[in-house]
């Protein structure tokens, strides 16, 4: 039986012109920028960078850390309005024999230079083309006006809710952003528009052991303003990942909702050995 086992190893198809960190930087509209940072892997031979958006003085990564990209000054469009992009993974494929051979997995990805979102996915050959005013015209007869096409999370979440197990929906939602990070997904759809949504699909992934990725939700929900089951959220997450004094300014700060609001009866016993012993575990 063939088996495929995905490994921390990325790079892009076309080496030849391959982006590296000394590559300028892609300056869309506004000043926005998509830089590209030379990452070292431990596959010998793979030559990759990363890619990352700057607007407004933020800056955060396009796609998944294991992710490697390439891109074209000559792939911004016109108006510096959208940009495409060749995200690329690669695995090693096992055979029964133990034998193993590099494979890949290759997108073109349309970025909007507004925002940092990943607007659309299309096949890796389509970034092989030319843009005609502001819409793009693939080599094999494609055009794309730029429009948003990647799921809303409310969308995402009718499916996402239908799986029964708590490991299955987290490998469901981590598998969904093999390519895309979460903050581009973020700036296709603001935590202000989606706070609930983001709320669960951090809880989903933090309930089948994803805290990290759970985290990086969380914080988007964070940063549109507090709230009290959020914080509850963000601490039980930063706990299991062992970073107990983060964990314990939120469940403080839970506690401290929850009293003011007469629900004291309500606060989790976990929440009250946690705030009351410094570096108490469960």
């Amino acid at each position: 039986m063939v088996s495929l086992k995905w490994v921390v190893m990325i790079s892009c198809l076309f080496a030849a012109t391959s982006a590296l960190a000394e590559d300028p930087p892609i300056v869309g509209i506004d000043g926005h920028t998509v830089t590209f940072r030379a990452t070292k892997w431990t596959m010998p031979g793979v030559n990759s960078a990363t890619a990352w958006f700057t607007a407004n003085g933020k800056t955060f990564p396009l796609f998944s850390a294991d992710v490697g990209a390439d891109g074209h000054p000559d792939w911004l469009s016109p108006d510096k309005k959208t940009l495409l992009l060749d995200p690329v993974v690669f695995g090693m494929l096992s055979d029964e024999n133990q034998e193993e051979k590099l494979v890949s997995q290759q997108h073109c990805d349309v970025i909007s230079m507004e925002t940092g979102c990943v607007l659309a996915e299309r096949s890796p050959r389509f970034c092989l083309g030319k843009w005609v005013g502001n819409q793009w015209f693939s080599e094999d007869g494609e055009v794309l006006t730029p429009i948003l096409e990647t799921e809303s999370p409310k969308e995402w979440l009718k499916y996402i809710s239908t799986i029964k197990a708590a490991q299955s929906r987290a490998d469901s939602i981590e598998s969904s952003l093999t390519f895309l990070s979460p903050e581009s997904y973020m700036a296709c759809h603001p935590p202000a528009q989606n706070v609930q949504a983001y709320n669960d699909l951090g809880f989903y992934l933090a309930e089948g052991g994803r805290d990290e990725l759970a985290l990086k939700f969380y914080r988007g929900v964070e940063a549109v303003g507090k709230r009290t089951v959020l914080m509850l959220n963000m601490a039980d997450s930063l706990w299991r990942l062992d970073r107990q004094e983060e964990a314990q300014r939120y469940y403080r700060e839970y506690r401290d909702a929850m009293s003011a609001d007469g629900k004291a009866q309500k606060i989790p016993q976990r929440v009250i050995e946690r705030t009351a012993h410094q570096g108490m575990k469960n």
